[in-house]
């Protein structure tokens, strides 16, 4: 993907569109007519859920067309590159946009963190029944009312808890679409799947890739070859995410030491763990948890 690929944020959103937003961390479109959404190629600096009410919508994600229906949801993560997005006139729906900072946030603590970014790969157009889409729809709306409240002295942390029970609840459709008997998983995706499962087991003692092709006897070369295919990024970089995000949640909520932090991540010594924060986080662990 080119590296000078224009950006879609939340201070962007929030630039080109009328919407509820908290600080940088989010924002809550009512009306998708209301952003201009990208025609040319963009990647994607936020987090996007959304979902169709009424029309359709086609568009391109990581280059593979899509197309959206009422009753729909979408889901795109961080990283992805989005183009060609057409709205029909009657197009109606609904958008949330979280920045990659706040996803984290968001996702401390929860289980089966897989369920997102396997669904944003494998499943970004999925649909609902008429009960999920009304359970869906009463949380965008009760988070909403939370986020115009801006004098509610417990307005981030509320917003925050609402959040993490919507994607609680978008998550149990997930893996009802995962586990569809008629939908039948390639073996590629199965391969997918069983990777980020024993890497939510393993990534603070195991970061090498031979190690986990080794417990799902494949080769390195194809293990490699085939996440690529079916994520668009290496199963480092998923190893990677996953160490981030530990490292992170220790830094801002733990009274570890960073001595005490790299021994728990199983880093050599604490020298190599600051090398290795700073190489993904471009700053310092001391900077980070100041900051």
């Amino acid at each position: 993907m080119p590296k000078d690929l224009p950006t879609i944020t939340i201070a962007s959103v929030k630039q080109a569109s009328s919407c509820l937003s908290l600080g940088d961390d989010l924002a809550l479109i009512d009306n998708v007519k209301s952003i201009i959404l990208p025609g040319e190629a963009k990647r994607l600096g936020c987090f996007i859920f959304a979902f169709c009410d009424k029309g359709s919508v086609n568009y391109e994600i990581d280059t593979m067309p899509q197309k959206v229906e009422a009753g729909h949801c979408i889901i795109m993560c961080s990283g992805q590159m989005l183009q060609k997005v057409e709205l029909s006139a009657d197009c109606q729906g609904r958008m949330v946009f979280m920045s990659p900072q706040y996803v984290q946030e968001v996702l401390t603590g929860m289980h089966d963190l897989s369920s997102i970014f396997l669904f944003s790969r494998l499943h970004p157009v999925f649909s609902m029944n008429r009960e999920e889409a009304r359970s869906i729809l009463g949380f965008y709306l009760l988070i909403r009312q939370k986020v115009g409240e801006a004098t509610h002295r417990f307005r981030k942390d509320t917003v925050k808890a609402l959040l993490q029970a919507f994607l609680y609840d978008a998550g149990n459709i997930f893996w009802k679409v995962f586990n569809n008997e008629d939908e039948k998983n390639t073996r590629n995706e199965e391969i997918f799947m069983q990777f980020i499962e024993l890497v939510e087991k393993h990534f603070k003692t195991e970061r090498r890739v031979t190690w986990y092709a080794l417990q799902m006897h494949i080769t390195p070369k194809y293990l490699s070859e085939t996440i690529r295919k079916v994520s668009r990024q290496t199963p480092g970089e998923w190893i990677d995410s996953y160490v981030m995000l530990e490292l992170r949640v220790l830094l801002r909520t733990s009274l570890l030491s960073i001595k005490e932090i790299a021994e728990q991540m199983n880093f050599p010594n604490q020298s190599f763990l600051g090398k290795y924060f700073k190489q993904h986080a471009g700053m310092s662990p001391k900077q980070y948890r100041r900051h």
